[in-house]
């Protein structure tokens, strides 16, 4: 029976009936949709049937207080609220989780992480499982790894005509590094991963470095690092090196000494591809440089650079056109982008589970270096300059890339306005 306790405690018997629709905002309930079992198994299969119903990329599990576990679900990028499991169920459902994904389950005083596999409803469920203590207890994250065909190809991520095949030229002839640049969650490791697949479709050698493996890919050697045999980035690069490989693939550049291993291979004539967290092209570049990579190597060795964010898609079953409202009319001025005379609007659907969104997609700058571009490296100018001096000429930014998705209907101007980190932008003017 549910507890009187808290409301949105959800009691633990099964056969709690599904919800017949998401909520809009992050933080609204929907717990009807998760069926809560007595055994831990049983709810673990609940969650994360509910999560693969619901697209989600994430779970957590949340200390809620008086030993209650609060289960959240991220979807499309927001956090939905889910069950809240009453204290021993959601102890036994932690316990399963890091007992499956290889971790001490009796542990809780410091960070673990590992991987593991669920069969829920027949089908095999890879999660990557991290667990750290906090004031209130143990908090869980649980991020769903979905494999197969259910990957993205480089067609598919949002790519738009020019900056897509940008790309396509740069697989084909680049001969140093490929980064991909943002922050957490925004895709890096989606694109990476296609670049990589296409790579190993021309009769390459792609060999991996990966802190975890997210994916097994077709045709490509991936290697797992294991810091406690002494295999980390910068030792497993000059390791793989030896293996005669034509494409290397470093998860993420995290440290100095990956940095310079990363460099070591790219002068010897090997394609490098790796990830790190910048908020543009531009800061790419002072990124790399705080890991002591030197100007010179910058302006000899880096090819391409594909900064990135995730925004949600508008549901085409139910998004509206209509007319802009003042307050949209007056930032889009202040963007110095021309006000359409209509808008796309989430409305919300059974399709969407009501939140006027379906998916999500990726907004992009690309930038390809040239001969001006290593000029100015090689000269250390700062990262507003470099700024300037691409949208000088004309280099299409991430906000370019979101407002044109705006104006096409693939997302909102909502969205745009969520996601930030735009300031530094000018976006040219346009007519819709």
């Amino acid at each position: 029976m549910a507890s009187s306790k808290n409301s949105r405690r959800t009691s633990p018997a099964a056969g709690v009936p599904p919800a017949s629709g998401r909520p809009e905002s992050p933080g609204e309930p929907v717990a009807t949709g998760v069926a809560v079992a007595r055994g831990a198994g049983e709810t673990v299969a609940a969650i994360l049937q509910y999560a693969l119903r619901e697209r989600a990329s994430d779970i957590h599990l949340d200390p809620a207080g008086d030993g209650d576990c609060a289960v959240r679900f991220r979807i499309d990028g927001a956090l939905q609220e889910g069950p809240r499991l009453e204290g021993e169920v959601g102890a036994h459902v932690r316990r399963a989780l890091k007992s499956n994904a290889g971790l001490d389950p009796g542990l809780a005083t410091g960070p673990q992480d590992g991987r593991g596999d669920f069969d829920v409803g027949g089908r095999r469920v890879s999660v990557r499982v991290a667990a750290c203590p906090t004031i209130a207890g143990e908090k869980l994250a649980i991020r769903i790894l979905v494999e197969g065909p259910a990957r993205l190809r480089l067609t598919e991520i949002g790519l738009r005509g020019r900056d897509q095949a940008t790309i396509e030229e740069a697989i084909r002839d680049a001969t140093g590094m490929i980064v991909a640049s943002g922050p957490t969650g925004c895709g890096k490791t989606t694109t990476l991963y296609a670049l990589l697949e296409e790579m190993a479709g021309q009769n390459r050698v792609v060999i991996t470095i990966e802190d975890p493996v997210e994916y097994p890919l077709r045709g490509v050697s991936q290697i797992q690092v294991n810091e406690r045999q002494g295999l980390d980035f910068a030792a497993g690069v000059k390791g793989l090196l030896r293996l005669d490989p034509d494409v290397i693939f470093m998860g993420e550049m995290r440290e100095p000494s990956a940095a310079r291993a990363a460099m070591d291979a790219a002068h010897s004539g090997h394609v490098f591809l790796t990830s790190l967290h910048a908020r543009d092209a531009a800061g790419t570049v002072t990124a790399l440089r705080n890991f002591g990579v030197a100007d010179a190597d910058l302006a000899a060795l880096l090819d391409l650079v594909v900064a990135q964010r995730l925004v949600r898609r508008l549901c085409k079953g139910c998004r509206q056109h209509q007319k802009p409202s003042h307050d949209e009319s007056a930032w889009l001025r202040r963007l110095g982008v021309a006000v359409p005379d209509r808008l796309w609007h989430p409305k919300g659907c059974p399709e969407c589970g009501g939140s006027g969104y379906r998916g999500r997609i990726g907004i992009f700058e690309v930038w390809r270096l040239q001969e001006d571009d290593t000029d100015l490296l090689v000269r250390h100018v700062d990262e507003a300059t470099l700024r300037r001096h691409l949208r000088g000429r004309g280099q299409t930014s991430l906000l370019d890339d979101t407002v044109a998705k705006v104006l096409d209907g693939t997302t909102s101007l909502a969205e745009l306005r969520a996601g930030g980190g735009f300031g530094f932008f000018h976006a040219p003017e346009r007519r819709p």
